[in-house]
């Protein structure tokens, strides 16, 4: 099995031609991009850079990906987990108890749900695929949920019987777990199992630790300086010395910042700019953090990129990463919940999982407002819907938070239409 390592070849220039210089990779000899993957095993990295390979732990040292993974982990961590039947007259109410505390509390005894929730989708966000065994008792009740480490697992099909099953390496050797009792979360692949971050964004991330290399060379062995003072004749060593010294004193240091310069004699001083090398430095860099940004979802400004972020228009930047990032996750996390946890008869008898979205404030309260107030008067919502999808207690029936109000004077929708006939008739007689 060949490796999937890179070599670079020296080459002079700026700073573009630097980078290609620790850029330039030679690929394992293929045109299918899934062979170049499968050849590419865990422990051996997707990528390098000079002549080192790169695995997942390389990756998530660049702060643009950690940044990424982090803040779609916590958005998920955050957001409750609920379990849920459908009601036969098609409502739906939330299950207490078992496994719906299991999800919502503590899926094992050394996790809260929040840390099961990150940790999952940590493994998925940077392997590829996201592992957790599931634990049940004598009756077959899941009775814990323990993630796995994602480079531990190898999921294969056995050829007589067509099922899948997952082998996962312990100390002494290997476990085979069947699909029922493995929890796991699958990125973009071939359905079966998810390809890996450093083998879908090679380029990007190759990129990225390769100007990351070349700035920490650069700032660790380059002389840099502010200015040049210059003298058309020599000067003593005393002299000098006593020069740096005043000028030390004078001008250095945030307390003498923006002070008027005199200079003795003939000397003159020449202000320094950056390095053209240095500010395409820079440029890359932000350019590289965007493309990771792209890469998993991520609008710039959810990492402290703030460069072409707006008061305007970061509400509705937001607003698209909880619909274009978070949710075709979380629907990703409920159907495989409801696939692997729950019996077929269970799941004929309508029970299935839901995270709550609403319970945060992921739109502006002034629009969630209008929503609730259009849907309240014109009686499509209740008060205890609107209670219910802001993870609020109900009021009691009998205080009215089950009935449905149309606007005008916010009557009882069934005392409205009893009323409608009488109105009628009035204008008839007039």
């Amino acid at each position: 099995m060949r490796r999937c390592l890179y070599v670079v070849r020296k080459e002079k220039g700026g700073f573009l031609a630097k980078v290609k210089t620790l850029y330039n990779r030679l690929v394992a000899e293929t045109d299918d991009p899934i062979t170049q993957w499968l050849m590419c095993m865990p422990m051996l990295g997707a990528l390098s850079k000079v002549g080192q390979t790169i695995t997942e732990a390389d990756a998530v040292r660049v702060m643009a990906v950690y940044a990424c993974i982090r803040v779609i982990a916590s958005e998920i961590g955050a957001s409750p987990l609920h379990f849920m039947r459908t009601m036969p007259n098609g409502g739906k109410e939330r299950v207490h108890g078992g496994l719906a505390d299991l999800l919502r509390f503590e899926p094992n005894p050394e996790m809260t749900a929040s840390d099961f929730k990150k940790t999952m989708t940590f493994n998925l966000e940077l392997w590829g695929n996201g592992y957790a065994e599931v634990q049940r008792n004598r009756l077959g009740e899941v009775v814990g949920l323990w993630p796995i480490p994602s480079w531990r697992v190898i999921k294969e099909r056995d050829l007589d019987t067509r099922k899948l099953y997952y082998r996962v390496a312990v100390q002494n050797g290997e476990v085979i777990l069947d699909e029922k009792r493995m929890l796991h979360l699958r990125g973009l692949g071939d359905g079966v199992v998810g390809m890996r971050f450093v083998s879908l964004a090679r380029d990007a991330l190759g990129l990225a630790i390769a100007g990351e290399e070349y700035g920490s060379r650069f700032f660790e062995n380059g002389a840099l300086a502010s200015g040049i003072a210059t003298y058309p004749r020599a000067l003593s060593q005393e002299a000098l010395d006593n020069f740096k010294k005043s000028f030390k004193e004078s001008y250095e240091g945030l307390s003498n910042a923006q002070r008027v310069m005199f200079l003795e004699e003939d000397m003159k001083f020449q202000q320094l700019t950056i390095p053209n090398d240095a500010a395409q430095f820079l440029e890359t860099r932000s350019y590289q953090m965007h493309e990771v940004c792209r890469f998993f979802g991520v609008p710039p400004h959810k990492i402290a990129i703030l460069d072409r972020a707006t008061f305007s228009n970061i509400e509705h930047q937001s607003m698209e990463f909880d619909q274009q990032c978070i949710y075709p996750r979380i629907v990703q996390w409920e159907e495989e919940l409801r696939r692997v946890l729950l019996t077929q008869e269970e799941k004929e008898l309508g029970y299935f999982f839901k995270f709550n979205l609403n319970s945060k404030s992921r739109v502006a309260m002034a629009t969630k407002t209008n929503y609730y107030n259009f849907m309240r008067q014109n009686g499509v919502m209740n008060a205890n819907d609107i209670r219910e999808m802001e993870d609020m207690n109900p009021i009691p029936a009998e205080e009215g938070g089950d009935a449905y109000l149309v606007n005008g004077n916010m009557i009882p929708l069934s005392t409205a239409m009893t009323r409608q006939p009488d109105v009628k008739e009035s204008a008839d007689e007039e």
